[in-house]
């Protein structure tokens, strides 16, 4: 397992609203379900979508692409695509800010390495 490092203010991640954010080389999203934070991916395993434009909601983010919601914790879909699995980070939340393991290793996809580019 890696350290934990800071990833952005809790503040600054409204609920029901994924937040993109650049951490070790790669594009991944904070979720906040209710008070709950939440480290994954940004990007869609099924299909490459853009999960920084999904939704939060019932402890999944659901793609805008599909329309999939990936489950917060295990990373699966109830679509029953065990074959698909969404990368969550272990994080949590110190002093009003969220930190998450993060692991340095190389991305799945172009779209992994840069939010800038959705």
């Amino acid at each position: 397992m890696c350290d934990l490092v800071p990833v952005i203010a809790a503040d600054r991640v409204p609920v029901g609203k994924p937040v993109r954010v650049q951490v070790n080389d790669r594009c991944c999203i904070v979720c906040n379900d209710d008070g709950s934070f939440h480290v994954t991916d940004g990007v869609c395993p099924h299909a490459g979508g853009p999960l920084g434009e999904g939704e939060v909601r019932d402890g999944c983010v659901v793609c805008p692409v599909h329309y999939w919601p990936w489950d917060l914790k295990t990373g699966l879909t109830d679509e029953n695509m065990p074959d698909f699995r969404l990368r969550v980070y272990p994080c949590e939340l110190r002093d009003g800010t969220v930190y998450a393991a993060i692991p340095h290793e190389p991305p799945r996809t172009n779209y992994d390495l840069d939010c800038r580019q959705r």
